[in-house]
This record gives C-alpha cells, structure tokens and sequence, in this order.
C-alpha cells in the first residue's frame, strides 16, 4: 500500500479557510471587491484579508498591499457592504485608505435565478499618497449586475460591472485624472470548492490644466484577478512498524490568489512629464495563505491491499463520502438506490454560508406544529436516512421510481446514477440540443431521461462507459464502480472547475 501511495493526488479547492476546524469552501462572491485587487482570507481576524492592487494613476504601475476588512449586513433583504482598505507601498511612499459602502437588492426569477443590482450608497471615501502627491477622490460612479444560478451541489455566478472614478491631484480641481472600469466576473460556490475571476478594462485620462505649462495623457490597463484555495492529498507513511494503523492520508489546504496586468502607459521624462512614447507594463503578483493540515480517518480495508481502488475507496472513506469503517466493505458488492443517494448527499454536501454577512430577522414564534410528511410511501419519516434522501428529493436530484415510490432497496443502476450526478452539478444544459447523440456504443439503449446527463458525464470525464465503449444503462453498480464515480465526481468538482473558472481564464 505504501510505496503507490507515495505520490500525492492533488485537486483544487476553493475556500475560505478556518484553522483547526474540517476545512470546506466558503462563498467567495465578493471577497475580491471591485477595485481591481486580489485577496486571501487572513485566519487570526474576522472579515479580514490579506489584500493587493494596481495604481495607474502616476503613469507607472505600482503595486499597494494591506487589508481589506468587509462588513456585510443583510436587512428587509437590502444587503449592505461596508469595504475598508488600508494599503502600502513604502517603496514608492504610497500609501492608500478607501471606504466603500455598496447596497445591494436582489430578486428571486421564477425559475430560480437570482438577479442582484448594486449600487453606492454615498460617495466613498478614498485618498492615496504616492511620493508627494495627493489624489483625492472627488467623484465615483458605480453600478454592478450579478445573475446566481443556485443548483443542488453549486451556485454559478456571472455579471458585470462599471464604473468611472475622477481624482483631484493636489487638491487643485484643474488637475484631475479619471479612470474609467469596465468588468466581467465568474464564479462559483460549492463545499469542495470555490473561485470567482474578474477581467477588469482600464482607461486613464489624466488633465493638469492648474500648471503653469498644462499637460494630458492617457493610458489604458487590463488586470484580471482570480482567487483559489488548492488542495493536496498526500499519502503519511508511518516510520515506526510497532503502530495500530499503516499509515494514512493528510489534507493540506491553503488559499492563493493572482494578479495579472498588462498596462499601455505613456513613457515619463525627467520631469515625470508625458512623452508621445508608450509604454507596455506586464507583471503578475500573487498571495497566499498558510496551509492548514487534517489528518483523515484511517479505515480497515487490508481486504483490498493491491487493489487499484485501495486508493480512492481509503480517501472517501477518510472523507465521510463512504460511511462505515471498512471492516465488512465489499468491493464487489452490489449497491442499493438508498446506499447510493447517502454516498452522493456526502459528496456534494450543503453550499457553505457566506461567512461576511450578518442578517438581521424577526423572530416569531408558531404555535401549531406542522406534521412532517415523508415524500415517498417506502421511506419513514423514521428513517434513519430520510434526512438525506428528503434532501436530494428536495433538491431535485431524485424524483423517485414513480407514483411516489422511491424503491430504497432496489438496486441503482447507471442510467439513475448518471442522472442523479449531473442534476447535482445542474450541468444537463452542456448536452447538444435538440437532439443528443453520445459517444457510447449504445446510445440508443439509453433512456431519453439519461441521454443528457450520459453525455454530460462523458465530456467531463466523470463517467465514460466500460473498457468496452458500452453505458450499460440497465447495468448494476458495485461498490468498485461507485468508488471510482464518486472519486471522479469530487475530482472535477474540486480540480477541473478551478482550471476553467481560473486558470484558463488567466493563461489567456
């Protein structure tokens, strides 16, 4: 078992992260700001983060790092968000401080979605000291639109910001430069991951009409910003031999986040003064913050020593995903549709809170008692997974066998399986449409409720049929087959999410 396990398996995943605590993905949405800048969450204070932005406003790029704290307060369903930063160079002598104070409404479509518009509430508050000029904010115009796609295991994020600032250079009115911004952002939340990119377009117009030999520039920047938390699974191997347990895996866990410009400036002569020259910038910066360490339960399965899902099966048992402790686990055991859902409820988990908001509630009480009515006839409010299986019904990722029978004991087979993981991811819409054709040799024995999913499961590697080519629709699962989808499924969402959320973007 050892010497294969050497190698570390790594897969991304996005979070704030809580020392000493099971480590999961917190919302992220917003985390970042508006202003350009990256940051990652610092442990030791609350709603705090290691910060850094660009300033283009002497016609040089300059980096500023510090702390961005965020406040956000939820009242009769009006968010408000309060955005302190405190930021440096001491290089440059540069210094910033700017408060942000957004307000944001959202409203819930029928079909689910969630649109946001956020506004400010007043003008913030914003000076930066760069040598020994002063820029002064005089005048901010901001509006940002956010669409949510809330699915059962993830919420997907896309929207759009804009904005124009006006700086008083000095404190003489003549001498402004105003900066306008245009942004994209993407994002997504989950409990293995999470990570929001933002593209942001820059354009400079600097007047110094308040001297004595008036002068004008402009100048134009793209910064594009991602924020991540990676993970890495790596196998311990024990160095005494007189010890209860063969090794084990450790999670290591920690947050980064990049920053990468490209800046056409004009060149500067001696005076700092503007020549016809322009001037390409390019650099990229980056964050992170220290890893934090779990150690996963070691479980009992020395019935599977050699075997190639030794691996997989030891870190979802290590990560709840598989209950038990291993002692009676069958590797070529058929699985039920109850033992299934309870595995895949494990894998995909509740969507984490965001951990900036404090909502304000009216507490009322009701004194009538509402009878719980199971939502199947074979499954007892008694149960004792009926939390579970209520919560994937709930979520739309079952529906049952029909006339509200959900057949617990019955054996799953891989077209339910199938289906029921991409209604988790909420990706059925990756399918072609109208008419989907997949590449398993069998396409035509798979049933129209599956098609879509069975071909949404094979482009993102999560399922790709047996050595064969076959999906096998009406094939029974065994615990090695469910091993090796669940490893896969935490596998995409925890790495190749990341990959196109982020590092894609920002290898562009």
């Amino acid at each position: 078992m050892k010497a294969g396990l050497m190698r570390w398996i790594g897969f991304i995943v996005v979070a704030a992260v809580i020392i000493l605590m099971p480590m999961e993905a917190l919302a992220v949405e917003g985390t970042l700001g508006y202003e350009g800048g990256i940051s990652a969450v610092n442990i030791s204070e609350d709603n705090e983060y290691y910060y850094t932005e660009m300033c283009f406003l002497t016609g040089k790029p300059i980096f500023l790092s510090g702390t961005l704290t965020i406040d956000k307060r939820v009242r009769n369903d009006i968010e408000t968000a309060t955005y302190t930063y405190r930021l440096e160079n001491a290089e440059e002598a540069a210094t910033l401080t700017r408060v942000i104070i957004y307000e944001t409404v959202s409203d819930t479509k029928v079909n689910g979605q969630i649109t946001e518009s956020t506004r400010l509430t007043r003008l913030p508050t914003e000076r930066i000291t760069i040598g020994g000029d002063i820029y002064t904010l005089s005048d901010y115009n901001f509006s940002r639109s956010l669409l949510t796609d809330p699915k059962p295991a993830l919420n997907y994020y896309a929207g759009e910001f804009a904005g124009r600032k006006t700086y008083v250079v000095n404190g003489n009115r003549d001498n402004t430069i105003s900066v306008g911004i245009s942004g994209k952002l993407y994002a997504y939340d989950q409990y293995w991951s999470s990570t929001q990119t933002q593209k942001i377009q820059y354009t400079l117009e600097a007047r110094m009409m308040g001297e004595s030999d008036p002068y004008q520039w402009g100048g134009s920047a793209e910064v594009t910003v991602s924020t991540t938390t990676r993970q890495q699974i790596k196998f311990s191997e024990n160095e005494p031999w007189q010890i209860s347990f063969d090794g084990g895996y450790v999670r290591r866990t920690w947050e980064e986040a990049i920053l990468d410009y490209h800046a056409r400036l004009p060149e500067m002569d001696s005076e700092n003064r503007p020549t016809p020259v322009l001037k390409d910038y390019k650099s990229r910066t980056g964050i992170s913050t220290p890893p934090v360490l779990e150690r996963l339960m070691v479980p009992n399965i020395k019935q599977l020593n050699g075997h190639w899902a030794q691996e997989p099966v030891s870190i979802l048992f290590g990560l709840g995903v598989i209950p038990g402790t291993g002692d009676d686990y069958n590797i070529n055991k058929y699985i039920t549709r109850r033992e299934f859902v309870i595995m895949l409820m494990q894998a995909v988990r509740d969507i984490p809170a965001d951990p900036n908001v404090r909502t304000s509630s009216l507490v009322t009480r009701n004194r009538n008692k509402t009878v719980e009515v199971s939502p199947f006839i074979d499954v007892s409010v008694d149960d004792p997974d009926y939390s579970l299986i209520k919560r994937a019904y709930e979520n739309r990722i079952t529906a049952g066998t029909g006339k509200y029978y959900f057949e617990p004991e019955s054996y799953i087979t891989y077209a339910e399986a199938i289906k029921m993981i991409v209604s988790a991811l909420g990706l059925e819409n990756l399918a072609p449409w109208p008419n989907t054709n997949t590449p398993y040799v069998d396409n035509d024995s798979i049933p129209a409720y599956a098609r879509n999913a069975a071909s949404v499961a094979y482009s993102l590697g999560i399922f790709q049929g047996d050595e064969r080519g076959f999906f096998n629709p009406t094939g029974r699962i065994t615990n090695e087959q469910a091993a090796k989808l669940f490893y896969n499924l935490i596998q995409y969402m925890g790495d190749e999410l990341v990959k196109d959320y982020s590092d894609r973007i920002l290898s562009f």
